[in-house]
């Protein structure tokens, strides 16, 4: 068995935008003539997807890409563009972090892209998917289910005092922002009502972001296996605002709290970089924290929920 990854660019011809997957998979010995040659053993209905955090990349996600393919998942990561670094340095554009619904629309188009002809050598079962992400991908996975944000509850959050040690409130710059007109808000609850895609048919959010955005009463309608984990001493996304608050509101949700002192960025590839997000490191953690050993914990409860919901 040989465990490969490739990256394929496609186009989303709808919203005229990129889409860059990497997948992680099983690959066959002989050659095909496929653009991805998949193991003969491969099973059509293992499919899972994996949404990336506010400016990263599926390229950051190995450990969890490998994991999953070494059980027999065929693994797409989606590159969201205007946030991606993988589509270049020129391209990213800070307001996209915005643009929530854009990530939701890139995963079903993604989906949908898995029965293109010619991509694979086996044809895949694309309605019951596994959905997984970090972060704003955590939120991506959600949103997949039903998640949905209410108008106003991030902007009153973030100017409280609960909202200090918040990194989430910095990527709107909420004092900052007008007010949105009717038009804006009618719109943006009409591209809410889409994000949710019936093909996945479960969730596993990672450190999932924008808690303290999301209503209550969208949470209480998911009625997928959802699996949330979050690091209890975050450094970044407060626990009881975003990972907590979310498990506390999805029916039957599994909710696993993080210790050993893990921050936000334990659910990415360990890193050599110097690179810091909003003062926080990306690739150095705190003292003592094992990032390779919490990974390996943070996968035990993947597989486990994965198996005890019936998807092996």
């Amino acid at each position: 068995m040989k465990l490969k990854t490739t990256e394929v660019d496609f186009i989303n011809q709808q919203v005229n935008r990129p889409t860059k997957i990497k997948f992680w998979y099983q690959g066959g010995a002989e050659p095909c003539e496929a653009t991805i040659c998949l193991s003969p053993k491969q099973s059509s209905h293992r499919v899972a997807i994996i949404s990336h955090g506010a400016f990263g990349s599926p390229r950051e996600m190995n450990w969890l890409g490998y994991a999953l393919a070494s059980q027999g998942w065929v693994v797409a990561g989606v590159a969201h563009f205007g946030e991606s670094w993988v589509y270049g340095a020129e391209n990213i554009d800070p307001s996209s972090a915005m643009r929530f619904w854009q990530r939701p629309q890139d995963v079903s188009f993604a989906i949908d892209s898995l029965s293109d002809e010619g991509l694979f050598n086996t044809s895949l079962k694309t309605d019951k998917i596994i959905m997984l992400g970090h972060s704003s991908g955590g939120f991506t996975s959600l949103a997949m289910a039903g998640a949905n944000l209410e108008a106003g509850k991030s902007e009153a959050y973030c100017v409280s005092e609960k909202a200090k040690d918040d990194k989430g409130c910095g990527y709107g710059q909420q004092s900052k922002r007008k007010p949105m007109s009717e038009a804006m808000l009618k719109k943006i609850g009409l591209l809410q009502e889409q994000m949710r895609d019936e093909r996945v048919v479960a969730v596993i959010a990672l450190d999932p972001a924008l808690g303290h955005a999301v209503s209550e009463q969208s949470l209480e309608s998911i009625k997928v296996p959802a699996l949330i984990l979050g690091s209890l001493e975050n450094d970044f996304l407060p626990y009881t605002v975003h990972s907590k608050y979310y498990a506390n509101h999805i029916q039957g949700a599994n909710l696993v709290g993080i210790e050993q002192n893990a921050g936000h960025f334990v659910y990415i590839d360990e890193c050599d970089s110097e690179r810091e997000v909003k003062g926080v490191s990306l690739c150095k953690d705190r003292e003592g924290v094992d990032r390779k050993a919490i990974q390996k914990q943070i996968l035990e409860h993947v597989f486990g929920f994965i198996y005890r919901n019936g998807f092996s």
